[in-house]
């Protein structure tokens, strides 16, 4: 199975998703209160527990994730939309403490909710992993591969997924959580490629990444097609924008044109000649001092069933021939939450806490040398 999305298949979107969560059987949790209003480009619309009652969830208008781009006027009104984050707090959150804070990005085909409801038991993971600290859930998009977009769609805007997530998001939540400046930030399946990339990019913002079967370079043709094909089917789309009582505008959210596999990719990243700034295997090769800020705490997982394994085997030897210090392990699973869940339960102990075992708990995890 093809990783980030194969979104041309039903099937597809369901691997990068997974299987809701349970409901919530306990009471909703509690939500400390926020002053609404407009903050670091993004108005607050409410702040409240999110409807399984695990974590709390904000939603804001911005007009980075639809910014007007084109050679017309933009064909939505209004321009700036609605976004949800999800963020799960320390049970009990003391306002006069100083919290770590973990970024947590979503795979492809998927949304904001899928470390929660989408699959991915993200309180569970928290309480088994020991971690008192705060997890922050952005929406990054369907395909929106944590990127300011460079091509505009038929509807003329595009998103900035890196603006809205590193400009607006990450200083609104230092300015109103007790946060202590200690970030980490990890993510799935796309959402691993986005940890990798903004790790790359903002190492003054985050002391550890982590990469849970994440895509590793955009120079592949195979890694270029799925960038074709999740943004043929998806486009700009994130949440429900472009679905549901929104599809009769579906077309305004795609890439015009039908211009080859890559040729689409530098729609969304840019020319060739910008990829080494932020690429993972770039990065390595060319620039490892930005990988070596992590003085090691730089984590790799995936699972020997899967397409980024061998990906990540390439991108750990490059990481080994520049003396780059991080950790890669391997399991037994697939492109699914039995790889993607013992990684962040290991992961929250390796970012945060005293050393872990080498690799996840389990049959069959194992460090690769």
């Amino acid at each position: 199975m093809r990783t980030w999305p194969a979104p041309t298949a039903l099937a597809a979107a369901l691997v990068l998703t997974g299987t809701p969560a349970p409901a919530a059987t306990a009471a909703a949790v509690s939500c400390p209160a926020i002053a609404a209003g407009d903050a670091n480009g993004l108005d607050m619309r409410y702040w409240r527990p999110s409807p399984d009652g695990l974590v709390c969830e904000a939603e804001f208008t911005t007009g980075a994730l639809f910014t007007p781009r084109g050679p017309g006027a933009p064909q939505i009104d209004p321009v700036r939309r609605p976004v949800r984050v999800r963020v799960q707090l320390p049970a009990p959150y003391d306002p006069s403490a100083a919290y770590p804070v973990l970024y947590l990005l979503n795979g492809g085909a998927a949304d904001y909710e899928q470390w929660t409801s989408g699959g991915g038991n993200v309180t569970d993971s928290v309480t088994k992993a020991g971690f008192k600290g705060i997890v922050v859930m952005p929406e990054g998009g369907k395909v929106g591969f944590y990127s300011d977009w460079q091509g505009s769609t038929y509807g003329n805007f595009t998103p900035l997924w890196e603006t809205f997530h590193i400009k607006q998001l990450v200083p609104w939540i230092d300015a109103h959580f007790a946060t202590s400046g200690r970030r980490a930030v990890a993510g799935m399946s796309m959402g691993g490629y986005g940890a990798l990339k903004y790790a790359a990019q903002h190492p003054d913002l985050f002391s550890a990444v982590g990469a849970f079967s994440g895509g590793t370079d955009i120079r592949r043709p195979d890694h270029q097609q799925i960038v074709n094909e999740g943004t043929t089917a998806y486009g700009a789309r994130f949440w429900w924008h472009g679905s549901g009582s929104d599809a009769g505008n579906y077309w305004k959210y795609l890439l015009p044109g039908n211009p080859n596999a890559l040729q689409r990719t530098e729609l969304v990243f840019g020319p060739q000649s910008g990829w080494p700034a932020f690429n993972p295997a770039q990065v390595a090769r060319s620039r490892p001092d930005a990988y070596r800020s992590y003085q090691g705490k730089m984590a790799l997982y995936a699972g020997r069933s899967e397409d980024p394994y061998a990906w990540n085997d390439e991108l750990h030897a490059t990481l080994k021939q520049q003396t780059v210090p991080h950790r890669y392990c391997s399991g037994p699973g697939g492109h699914d939450f039995s790889t993607w869940t013992p990684a962040l339960k290991h992961f929250l102990g390796f970012a945060f806490g005293p050393a872990p075992a080498p690799c996840p708990d389990g049959t069959g995890w194992r460090q690769e040398p």
